[in-house]
């Protein structure tokens, strides 16, 4: 009996402790975290590059997209357009500056760069509700948006072809629209590794722009990446690699990361080209799975294909067949790629990028006879849903070609014909417009030539980018850092 009375004892001790533990316990909080903080748009700055060489004055199409809250405001924005000359500036001309006034965001723009022909950049500065989804390009003279115009940064990517197949001549341009000069390292991988050629920084002015020739550093290359940094201020940087007759501008790459997907190889990518960077000292492992109309399907067979660390290597993707599609590659270690598609002139290029958030915006598409103008977009992971919108130019012909709802099956690659309005000649803006639990969605706009629609050559590529109304505010947490030595 003894026994059982000491075991019950310590029953009880153990029944209150465990009471008194469950009292003191911390309370569980009932209602879901807090979303992150935001803040609304409202400055962006771009840089467009100077017109590509023998192509004439340059014209810059530009478009803001409020959204949301953004939408609600009212208000006059206003973009100012500064002529970034070249360092030395050509000439003792006074810089000019176009401002452009727009009452209601939500209408195209086209208007002529401020430099004269060839001799300079653009800055192009969105303040007041026009910031708000804001995006802007430099166009030909049809209005095809050819290149876009971008951020200045420190670190930036871009991968192509060769001077030996296919671009005897690249040529890099550094833009400076800071107040303190930029000092720029650029760093060149070929496919014969790691070149020396500007292992010297160059030093880019405040508010001018400064052009290299790179061609005769990579003579010989069949593929090349440039990566741009800056050890004190900001450039933004473009590259234009062309051939006997036309060329191309390469699209600023996303950053090396070991799962990249490139959008927008159309129904002419069964001669396409793959090209894969490696910055680092160890060698990858590329397993690329391309996303069509009929699903996904390896490329180069269930084997991965090995890319020499240091280097730039070029595979043919001669297995697409006519379809149009979008790729997948995911790498042993972090790696920058893009993709050449063949098509008017040189090619188009188009290379890896972040899915559309918030919205998408191509700035400008041509309306003349004999062009289409379509979007290549890829849902890898899950069914994506968006809107498609046109806007036509001039505030008084915003949705002029109206709304359509396109759904993308996980897993597969569309290719959409964008309508322009009836009886229109007049370029327009496209809008991508992510739906409510739409899976990630990549795009790329595309404008072919000839008869055959989006079958027929191509003329351009742009991988679409957001354009954001809202940025999301890093989190605040607790530090030492600002106490510590």
């Amino acid at each position: 009996m003894r026994r059982f009375a000491l075991f019950g004892a310590v029953l009880l001790v153990l029944a209150a402790v465990y009471v008194a533990a469950w009292r003191i316990q911390p309370s569980q909080p009932s209602a879901r975290p807090a979303p992150p903080p935001t803040a609304a748009v409202t400055s962006v700055t771009r840089s467009c590059p100077p017109p590509a060489p023998n192509t004439g004055q340059a014209h810059i199409a530009l478009t803001s997209m409020p959204s949301g809250p953004a939408a609600a405001k009212s208000g006059t924005g206003t973009v100012a357009l500064t002529a970034v000359p070249p360092t030395p500036p050509a000439s003792k001309r006074a810089v000019s500056t176009r401002s452009v006034t727009v009452s209601a965001p939500g209408a195209l723009m086209t208007v002529t760069a401020p430099a004269a022909a060839g001799l300079g950049g653009t800055a192009v500065a969105a303040t007041g509700p026009m910031a708000a989804g804001f995006e802007a390009e430099q166009s030909d003279t049809s209005g095809m948006g050819v290149v876009a115009c971008t951020h200045p940064g420190s670190d930036m990517w871009f991968v192509g072809t060769g001077t030996d197949d296919g671009a005897p001549r690249v040529r890099l341009y550094l833009m400076n629209t800071g107040d303190l000069p930029a000092s720029v390292t650029v760093a060149i991988l070929t496919d014969a590794g790691l070149q020396s050629g500007l292992s010297a920084g160059i030093t880019v002015a405040p508010h001018q722009f400064a052009a290299e020739n790179i061609a005769p550093l990579v003579h010989g290359s069949v593929a090349l990446a440039l990566h741009v940094q800056t050890s004190s201020g900001q450039v933004a940087a473009a590259v234009w690699e062309s051939g006997s007759s036309s060329g191309a501008w390469l699209p600023q790459a996303a950053g090396p990361a070991t799962r990249l997907v490139i959008p927008g190889l159309t129904v002419a990518s069964s001669a396409a080209r793959l090209f894969v960077t490696v910055p680092g000292s160890t060698h990858a492992r590329v397993k690329v799975i391309a996303f069509t109309a009929q699903g996904k399907f390896p490329q180069f067979g269930s084997v991965p294909v090995d890319a020499p660390d240091s280097a730039t290597s070029s595979f043919p993707l001669t297995s697409l067949g006519a379809s149009a599609a979008g790729l997948q590659l995911t790498s042993t270690v972090p790696i920058v790629a893009g993709v050449l598609v063949p098509g008017h002139g040189i090619g188009s290029f188009t290379t890896a990028v972040a899915p559309v958030t918030e919205q998408g915006v191509v700035a400008g598409n041509p309306a003349t006879r004999g062009l289409t103008v379509g979007l290549v977009l890829t849902a890898p992971a899950a069914t994506a849903r968006a809107t498609i919108t046109v806007i036509g130019a001039g505030s008084a012909s915003a949705t002029a070609g109206g709304q359509q709802v396109t759904t993308v099956k996980a897993g597969h690659t569309l290719a959409v014909t964008v309508p322009r309005s009836p009886g229109a000649r007049q370029p327009f803006a496209v809008v991508i417009t992510p739906l409510a639990g739409s899976g990630p969605i990549y795009a790329a706009r595309v404008v072919t030539t000839g008869a055959g629609g989006l079958s027929a050559p191509v003329a351009s590529l742009l991988p679409v980018p957001s354009a954001l109304t809202v940025i999301t505010l890093s989190p605040v947490r607790n530090t030492y850092s600002a106490v510590l030595p």
